[in-house]
């Protein structure tokens, strides 16, 4: 029986073998691979990558090198949000950060406080590329102050922190990076490079105890609500700030505060001058300003001193958007994450009247127009509770407790924190 031939590598071959031949290396060829981990950081596979991955993830890596490996680790708090972290995570995340080169171990935080105690005790030459953080607000303040109780914190505050969004308030990742939704997220990770930000630092002052944050502080009716939220966290997830807050506000107490603050020169705040004359208007007779001190012919800045009413003070490190909510409001509309230092916002007064008027005029950004409402620069923060005001204070949504007498102190590390993925503005 005569065979039809064709010459390959001058070998004679039978026409069935030929379209073998031809069928395996159109498979081959069409099939992509690239390598990922388990969550096993001493393992590792490959993996075929789908057309849609592909295309949206594994080209958007400008910022590393071609086939290059990053090592992380990866702590999930289940308890985020409505509990659903887990499932954003494993089930729209994971698969992508495999795909562009992490190479992951999960750990998934078993109580309150936990991320701190991981961060602080990892072995950092483990992961040399960062901490990705599931999780909200909470869960990256606990790992930052956890990496600056570490004895080689100096290295460790250099670690980049990565943030998949999947907890009740996501406002630092939407605020300097802009992403809303666990994706973006990932896909941002997967591009690289890095974001500084800076690092404030709340001090308890007769206690001697340091807390760190990335987002802002907070006293007077919002660190009430907060305290209060706590109730029905396990209930309402999200909802439980709007809940806290109606409770509180039909229960509305009076607040009490000395405040003194370090403003920054007015020369390097010409933009805040008229908000700061017309606030100083509408001051009490405590309110006064402490003389400089003279130093080789030049005068030192002074501390403001405010004394009086308060219905809230918030001491903001950037200009803190919410990522909940129909509108993107904004608290400190001049705040930037590494322009080294604190934008003080000071609502003045008390009664539910104010305080609603105050929240309504937030939402639609108008809330600085207020005569009530103060807004300054400043280097330093220094909050005395007065009386039986709730002496406790919020960093990032964490509730810090004071006893008797608390004074607390804000001040500012410039651009010693850094974030994974890189800020919009540096995109340009």
């Amino acid at each position: 029986m005569s065979l039809q031939s064709f010459r390959v590598d001058q070998t004679l071959l039978p026409r069935k073998l030929r379209r073998s031949i031809q069928w395996n290396t159109s498979f081959f060829t069409q099939k992509k691979f690239v390598p990922h981990c388990s969550t096993d950081v001493s393992t590792s596979c490959r993996e075929e990558v789908p057309n849609y991955l592909a295309v949206n993830v594994l080209p958007d890596q400008s910022n590393t090198r071609q086939g290059a490996v990053r090592k992380v680790i990866v702590i999930l708090n289940p308890n985020s949000g409505f509990r659903s972290s887990r499932d954003v995570f494993y089930k729209k995340v994971q698969s992508k950060l495999k795909l562009s080169g992490f190479l992951m171990e999960v750990v998934e935080t078993a109580y309150a406080g936990h991320a701190k105690v991981l961060a602080s005790t990892v072995d950092l030459s483990k992961f040399p590329d960062g901490i990705i953080c599931v999780g909200g607000d909470g869960i990256v303040n606990e790992v930052l102050n956890g990496l600056l109780a570490r004895d080689d914190f100096q290295v460790a505050i250099r670690l980049p922190i990565g943030i998949i969004p999947a907890g009740s308030d996501n406002s630092l990742v939407w605020t300097v990076l802009g992403i809303k939704d666990p994706v973006s997220a990932a896909i941002v990770l997967a591009k690289g490079g890095f974001t500084p930000i800076d690092v404030f630092a709340v001090k308890w002052i007769k206690a001697g105890v340091t807390h760190f944050g990335l987002t802002a502080s907070y006293y007077g009716f919002v660190a009430d609500v907060l305290e209060l939220s706590e109730n029905f966290r396990l209930h309402l997830g999200p909802f439980r700030y709007v809940a806290a807050g109606l409770l509180k506000f039909l229960s509305l107490p009076q607040y009490r505060f000395e405040v003194d603050y370090l403003p920054l020169s007015p020369g390097t705040n010409p933009e805040l001058k008229p908000l700061t004359e017309k606030c100083h208007e509408h001051l009490s007779d405590d309110d006064k300003v402490r003389g400089g001190i003279h130093l080789d012919g030049r005068i030192e800045d002074s501390w403001v001193t405010r004394k009086g009413e308060f219905l809230g003070i918030f001491v903001c490190n950037h200009f803190c958007k919410p990522a909940r909510g129909l509108l993107s409001p904004v608290i400190a509309p001049k705040a930037q994450h590494d322009d080294g230092n604190l934008d003080l916002i000071l609502v003045h007064g008390s009664g539910r009247l104010k305080l609603f008027c105050f929240f309504v005029a937030y939402q639609l950004c108008w809330h600085l127009l207020l005569p009530y409402v103060e807004y300054v620069k400043v280097k330093q923060v220094k909050i005395r509770p007065v009386g039986n005001t709730h002496n406790g204070c919020g960093v990032d949504g964490e509730l810090l407790r004071g006893e008797g007498k608390a004074e607390w102190q804000c001040s500012l590390l410039p651009a010693q924190g850094r974030l994974l993925g890189r800020h919009p503005g540096a995109l340009k």
